[in-house]
């Protein structure tokens, strides 16, 4: 049956959707000394996220086009991705990131100021700063060369950011980053968190 015009179905996957999102938004700790409680919410959220991850995978275009997901998404699982963007967990992180690249490929037309976002404070920034973990670094790396994978993409980018006066670039700052790391980061970043070796692997 239908409840204002929208079925049973789409209503439970919405809820569960809502639900996964406030889940994903829990603490989390990574000390040695972390309690049980504190570790059972590092589990929640890694489970909530690779969940989240199943469901955007498997959608199809009745989730794709709907306002309603749209709207949660939006709201509540770009909000739980910036969070999750900082935590000091590498699995959290790296959740975050696979679901990110999910979104881009099945939403960006519908998130066009929200992806702007993740590039411009998370990645960009990440590969930037002299404060980042090298494994952090190197996800952002594996993201952007996973992105860079899908040609089409590489276009919408350019022409949705970089062609559009009223947002600001995208693919030209990656580029530039890129070439930035390629020329080291352990020399932009004297006592950085990066070593020399370390900057060696990066590029």
């Amino acid at each position: 049956g239908k409840e204002g015009g929208v079925s049973e179905e789409e209503n439970d996957v919405f809820q569960i959707l809502y639900r996964l999102c406030k889940l994903s938004m829990k603490m989390d700790m990574v000390d040695s000394w972390v309690t049980p409680d504190e570790a059972m919410n590092l589990q929640s959220k890694m489970l909530s996220l690779e969940l989240i991850l199943t469901m955007l995978r498997q959608s199809g275009p009745v989730f794709h086009n709907s306002p309603r997901f749209i709207s949660c998404i939006r709201q509540h699982l770009c909000l739980s991705l910036l969070k999750n963007a900082v935590s000091p967990s590498p699995r959290v992180f790296n959740a975050s990131l696979q679901v990110f690249v999910t979104l881009l490929v099945h939403f960006k037309h519908h998130l066009k100021q929200e992806i702007s976002v993740f590039f411009n404070t998370v990645f960009l920034r990440i590969l930037d700063s002299p404060n980042s973990t090298f494994q952090q670094k190197v996800m952002v790396l594996q993201l952007l060369h996973k992105i860079c994978h899908d040609p089409q993409t590489i276009v919408d980018i350019y022409v949705n950011y970089d062609c559009d006066l009223s947002h600001t670039d995208i693919f030209g700052k990656v580029v530039s980053q890129l070439c930035r790391v390629c020329g080291g980061i352990q020399g932009q970043h004297a006592g950085g968190a990066i070593t020399p070796d370390q900057d060696l692997l990066i590029r």
